[in-house]
């Protein structure tokens, strides 16, 4: 299903779904989250994001793909097929065999066609289809693109010890980073100087540490209005209207809230559209103020 194709003057903006209705319970997820949140975040949030009978939550794991000034380009790349060793604590990945370049293909495009693939930062779940399995080898799946991923989550996965707090990203880091590395295909972000990367005229990157230390997102702006791809900044809409709930993962917690405060700043009550990795269908929406705090408003289909 997915979100609708939205239209910012002369931008394009598709999702590319690879798992919908990913089921997760809110206390795993947010390690401070208390029931009396469900029960609020009912009223508001519907079935599809949180379950009515119960504390869970549903995710998406999905791609946008942004078509501007004649380029195509990739907003993060979900788990990947193939994937194998993952039996351990996120073993729902371990060797997915999903239609994500499928998806792709009903909106016209192959993967040749992918001028630029932006990974927001370098965890499992955004990394994966940067490469397929080719022959026995990892290979970059988008043979003609540029894949720009911040240096300094390059390096700092790539000296993450197995049994440390980022270990889980290891083999991702294997298997989906290192290959577009070795095939010459990438370009490093880095974070004091995030506009030397040439997207078009309407498209800029800005540093978002937090969530890992080289988080970025992604800023969509022209006449018509404007777009902002959040990567993991937020997780699920629940968190806007209980802004206390992190993740127990985010490499830095207190520089996390610092990000998305600024970023809540900048979009509240705007035109600005929110593109978070994870929101289920029908994903897009504004921040809007409501009373002393905050809600997502999901744009209409």
């Amino acid at each position: 299903m997915g979100m609708k194709t939205k239209q910012i003057g002369s931008i394009l903006v598709h999702q590319v779904v690879e798992m919908e209705n990913v089921p997760v319970q809110a206390g795993s997820m947010f390690p401070g989250f208390r029931p009396d949140m469900a029960v609020r975040a009912r009223e508001w949030l519907g079935p599809r994001l949180i379950a009515p009978d119960s504390d869970t939550l549903y995710l998406s794991f999905h791609s946008f793909v942004i078509q501007s000034g004649g380029r195509n380009i990739l907003v993060d790349t979900c788990h990947g097929n193939h994937k194998s060793g993952r039996e351990g604590m996120f073993a729902y990945y371990n060797n997915l065999q999903t239609d994500y370049l499928g998806n792709l293909a009903r909106f016209g495009l192959k993967p040749e066609d992918i001028d630029v693939v932006l990974c927001t930062h370098l965890h499992f779940d955004h990394v994966g289809w940067n490469t397929r399995l080719e022959n026995g080898r990892w290979v970059p799946t988008f043979p003609n693109a540029r894949y720009l991923m911040s240096k300094v989550d390059f390096d700092h996965f790539g000296h993450a010890a197995p049994d440390s707090h980022d270990g889980m990203h290891l083999l991702s880091y294997q298997d989906s980073v290192l290959p577009v590395f070795a095939a010459g295909q990438a370009d490093f972000i880095h974070l004091d100087r995030t506009r030397d990367h040439d997207l078009g005229r309407d498209l800029w990157l800005e540093a978002a540490p937090g969530h890992t230390a080289g988080s970025v997102v992604l800023h969509a702006r022209n006449d018509a209005g404007g777009a902002l791809f959040t990567g993991d900044c937020w997780h699920h809409p629940l968190q806007f209207a209980e802004p206390s709930l992190s993740l127990e993962i985010e490499q830095d917690p207190a520089t996390s809230v610092v990000t998305r405060r600024r970023l809540i700043e900048g979009c509240v009550d705007t035109n600005t559209l929110v593109m978070a990795a994870h929101f289920p269908s029908p994903t897009a929406g504004r921040v809007v103020s409501h009373g002393n705090g905050l809600r997502f408003q999901f744009t209409p289909e």
